[in-house]
């Protein structure tokens, strides 16, 4: 009546490929991904001379111009300027055409001087060939 079924199963054999049809599509939606989420950034750079860093035995002369900056803006020697009239004055003192050890500006910093002031009037004094020197408090 009832015959019986063989209980095994029967097994498939794969080949030992694997599938990489997908990986060239998956590379590619990658590669448009990254594309498009990244963002591209310029960035500001200026070129300065630095003075040296030895003391000389030369004393600074009185009539080094002073550029101090605080978080209420930028003063030249000691009268309140925003940065179009620095320029003018840097340009005015002709820097270009005095010999390197006269062509020194001071730069002083207080604590909290926004990073864009600081950028602004360092890119001044290089663009009208002053050499920058830094003040630091001890």
């Amino acid at each position: 009546m009832f015959k019986k079924r063989k209980q095994g199963r029967t097994k498939k054999h794969r080949k030992g490929d694997i599938p990489t049809g997908s990986f060239s599509d998956i590379a590619f939606l990658l590669i448009i991904y990254f594309l498009v989420a990244t963002t591209l950034v310029k960035v500001k750079s200026i070129t300065a001379d630095l003075p040296a860093g030895e003391k000389s035995n030369q004393t600074q002369s009185e009539k080094t111009p002073v550029i101090r900056l605080s978080t209420n803006g930028i003063r030249f020697n000691d009268k309140d300027v925003d940065v179009e009239l620095l320029n003018e004055r840097l340009a005015a003192l002709e820097l270009l055409e005095k010999e390197e050890s006269k062509r020194t500006i001071m730069l002083e910093s207080e604590k909290g001087t926004p990073y864009d002031l600081y950028f602004q009037a360092f890119a001044a004094i290089s663009s009208n060939g002053g050499l920058v020197a830094l003040v630091e408090e001890e």
